[in-house]
């Protein structure tokens, strides 16, 4: 049973409000409900069917004695992004006539305020974290409640939801906000002692120093069933009294919502997610990529200065002009680029992984938009040799095109098709030349040695409907 003193550790009347609005950059999951048990991997550990029943989402093998280790070892999920294999779980809940309903999925946002001053740490592997009080007797900061019909997230009960529309459904949400602060030395919370704490204003307490992304999981239950849902008579599951092997099955009011996360993120993603994304101010948005890899080397040869090696370039400069004689005739700066290849992953589904390639920079010149060209390069070359006499061969027919304006932001350049026939050819190695619109307009982007290179990102997902 989960002790009242762990759960109240996690709350700090200090913090915000778990529905207040959000500022701060952010990553999301939608993940499908994936079935229910008795079990309760983190506080009833290997003591299947004596917790009380609970909803799971996200990895479809979860039960008693899950951890880090099956979950990685068994990695089917029911989130949209395939490098989310976490496991989450919910009380199951009662409406007011009796009727036990499941959930039809849940969408967790990944989120962080105040990431310049104080930044994110990657998700340890193993972290469990809890989230609510399920001996709640009153509102919480931290548990929310929503009518899709309605007036928005309340932490009080006693709205009562209507049909989303005519005809449709009712439609009723539960928010749960996790602690954000670890204690950077216990993975499992345990009876007594939360791992765990909230910020308070964007700042860890000290004995819970380090902060990760906040997970904010918001749970939602369709009821096409019904015409309306009196939220102050919902019941939730709770611990049941056994028996032997018989339950005796107890159910407690709305405010005894809670809700676990056993973090099951891929090592790559994790880090992706804070280093990569949020801590550099960005949404992440389903962009957390299964794994990737930053780039090897990176040059710049230009056709004026043939003889010169530039090796290892302070930012990737592009430009060339193929009016007036054609680009033999004119300047031309072309970028070089090689990556390792991030491995497509054995035991899962190869057809729903895109490669994807992330730069950060625009066009120099603010008339316009146009296109660049990342076309094929061999990879017998190096940052510390490589001249324009000197250099691979290009073919200028590109692997992929890229529109884009003078704005300094991350660009998204879609290369499956050519990082999957190097595979094919046994390759574990890609580079590509970077070429300009050929009007003589110039880009710049940042090089391997800046805080925002290059990365060449392997990207696995399958829409899960929010119905």
């Amino acid at each position: 049973m989960k002790a009242n003193s762990v759960v109240l550790a996690l709350t700090p009347l200090l913090a915000a409000s778990a529905f207040s609005a959000h500022a701060g950059p952010q990553a999301q999951a939608v993940c499908g409900y994936s079935h229910t048990l008795g079990d309760d991997a983190i506080m009833m550990f290997g003591m299947p069917n004596q917790a009380m029943w609970h909803d799971f989402f996200g990895n479809t093998h979860t039960d008693a004695v899950s951890t880090y280790q099956t979950l990685r070892a068994q990695p089917e999920t029911t989130c949209d992004n395939k490098a989310d294999s976490s496991a989450y779980w919910a009380p199951s809940m009662k409406l007011p006539d009796g009727q036990i309903v499941t959930p039809a999925y849940q969408k967790t946002y990944y989120q962080a305020t105040k990431v310049e001053q104080y930044p994110l740490h990657p998700f340890p592997s193993g972290l469990e974290l809890l989230a609510g009080d399920h001996h709640g007797t009153a509102p919480s900061s931290r548990i929310t409640f929503l009518c899709a019909n309605g007036k928005g997230y309340s932490n009080k009960a006693g709205e009562v939801c209507g049909l989303r529309k005519a005809g449709d459904a009712v439609q009723f949400n539960i928010g749960i906000q996790f602690p954000n602060c670890w204690d950077g030395v216990n993975l499992k919370p345990s009876h007594g002692h939360s791992n765990a704490a909230y910020d308070v204003n964007g700042a860890c307490p000290a004995d819970y120093p380090v902060k990760i992304p906040t997970v904010n999981m918001n749970i939602a239950y369709v009821l096409p069933q019904i015409k309306s849902l009196d939220t102050a008579k919902i019941e939730l599951s709770m611990d049941p009294v056994m028996k032997g092997n018989k339950r005796e099955e107890k159910w407690g009011s709305i405010y005894t919502a809670h809700a676990d996360f056993m973090n099951g993120w891929t090592v790559e993603g994790a880090h992706f997610m804070t280093e990569h994304c949020m801590n550099e101010g960005m949404d992440c948005g389903t962009n957390v990529p299964y794994s990737f890899s930053l780039a090897e080397e990176n040059a710049v040869v230009e056709s004026a200065q043939p003889n010169v090696n530039f090796g290892a370039p302070g930012a990737l400069q592009i430009s060339d002009n193929w009016k007036n004689g054609g680009r033999t005739s004119n300047p031309e700066t072309l970028t070089l680029v090689k990556f390792k290849i991030p491995a497509l992953s054995k035991d899962q589904d190869a057809s729903l992984f895109k490669y994807r390639l992330r730069l950060y920079g625009g066009k120099v010149e603010t008339n316009g938009a146009d296109q660049i060209f990342f076309y094929p390069a061999s990879n017998d070359w190096s940052a510390a040799s490589v001249t324009w006499k000197h250099r691979p061969t290009c073919s200028y027919n590109s692997d992929a095109q890229l529109y884009l304006n003078s704005s300094r932001e991350y660009r998204m350049v879609d290369i499956d098709k050519a990082v999957r026939k190097a595979l094919a050819e046994g390759k574990t190695e890609i580079s590509w030349y970077i070429g300009g619109d050929r009007q003589g307009n110039h880009y710049q982007f940042d090089a391997a040695a800046a805080q925002k290179q290059p990365i060449l990102m392997l990207v696995g997902f399958k829409t899960t409907p929010e119905i």
